[in-house]
């Protein structure tokens, strides 16, 4: 998709979310529209489906993964360890103090690029720092992480570090997918004590 359709695919998307929901008189933007759809179709504050891979295979604790999507298409799977806040929740103020935060990373993401993008956008014209999206949202994680393979007979370190990181990521994902939402948490908590034991911490 060109850069003139992305745009315009933004700036329709986030003109109908401003009509729909009110705005309080101190949510103004201190950016124009159009400026930050232009910013938001950019690279920079984007982040790669392998990127994430690596940060939920690590647990990094400083990031949250924020998915978009409305709460029936998060239930049938998400990203691990990732919350729910629906594109035209983003707003409200329980989720401030998060978004808000001036460490670590908030990254969004959807089905594709286009929501995520307006959520980007819409973030940054709250004031919002520290906010990314995840390219290509759960197709790309598809077509990426969920179909990763190796064929051939040589293999360079490099690939093999890209593959290892793709089939854990791959491996989490259907594992956590496959637990009722009570076990997920505790499928992170089981996970962080074992990566002590593997880091020579204690029980």
């Amino acid at each position: 998709m060109n850069t003139r359709i992305q745009l315009s695919v933004l700036l329709v998307i986030l003109g109908c979310f401003l009509v729909f929901i009110p705005q309080k008189p101190t949510d103004k933007f201190s950016v124009m529209p159009r400026e930050l759809a232009l910013w938001a179709s950019t690279d920079t504050n984007s982040v790669t489906v392998d990127e994430v891979a690596r940060l939920i295979n690590n647990e990094t604790p400083d990031i949250t993964l924020i998915d978009i999507r409305n709460a029936e298409d998060f239930n049938k799977c998400n990203l691990p360890g990732s919350v729910n806040i629906p594109l035209q929740n983003l707003p409200e103020a329980e989720y401030k103090p998060l978004l808000s935060r001036r460490t670590g990373k908030n990254i969004f993401y959807s089905n594709g690029d286009e929501v995520s993008s307006a959520a980007l956008t819409l973030a940054a014209g709250m004031g919002f720092k520290n906010c990314y999206r995840m390219q290509g949202g759960i197709n790309e994680w598809y077509a990426i992480i969920m179909n990763a393979s190796f064929a051939g007979d040589h293999i360079t370190a490099k690939e093999n570090a890209l593959y290892a990181n793709r089939f854990d990521a791959k491996r989490l994902f259907t594992q956590y997918n496959s637990l009722p939402d009570s076990l997920k948490t505790k499928l992170f908590a089981s996970r962080q004590m074992e990566k002590a034991k593997l880091d020579g911490g204690c029980e």
